[in-house]
């Protein structure tokens, strides 16, 4: 479920996000699978030490935020939220866009391009093309013969 924000919410979030946010690319599907073909996922993350703040963005976003186990050198309890979906970030990151520095709208734009690269990537067949190399992967696996001993040890 998408949210509804009013411009005054979307500026807010923009500026929460231009100060305590970080925008950033998961690259790790290519280095985790032989076969991956995926482009990397686009995210957003906050963490801080205000839980009211991460409550309000939280409730506006229609996401959860969590408590890592880490604190900070003064003891106090951290919280984050995680934006990893495809969904909200292509309904949400048009919307901040506007309100941020050119410095942020840098980095928010490599995440609208990793997001329109999956899009062309899962158009053209890339999800199905990748499951179907993996198949074949694991059936050479299974019909390859079995690797013979030393002959020092036979």
């Amino acid at each position: 479920m998408l949210p509804s924000l009013s411009e005054t919410d979307i500026a807010w979030i923009a500026g929460l996000l231009e100060g305590e946010g970080s925008f950033g690319l998961d690259r790790r599907s290519a280095t985790r699978y032989k076969v991956s073909t995926a482009p990397p996922a686009p995210y957003v993350s906050i963490s801080m030490t205000d839980e009211d703040v991460i409550a309000r963005l939280s409730h506006l976003l229609h996401k959860s935020f969590f408590s890592p186990r880490r604190r900070t050198a003064k003891g106090k309890q951290v919280y984050t939220l995680f934006i990893g979906d495809r969904e909200t970030l292509s309904w949400l990151l048009p919307r901040l866009f506007p309100y941020f520095g050119k410095r942020r709208q840098q980095s928010v734009q490599e995440c609208l391009d990793a997001l329109a690269a999956w899009e062309r990537w899962y158009r053209e067949g890339g999800r199905s093309k990748m499951a179907s190399e993996g198949g074949r992967a694991r059936q050479q696996k299974k019909l390859a013969p079995p690797t013979s001993p030393p002959h020092d040890m036979v």
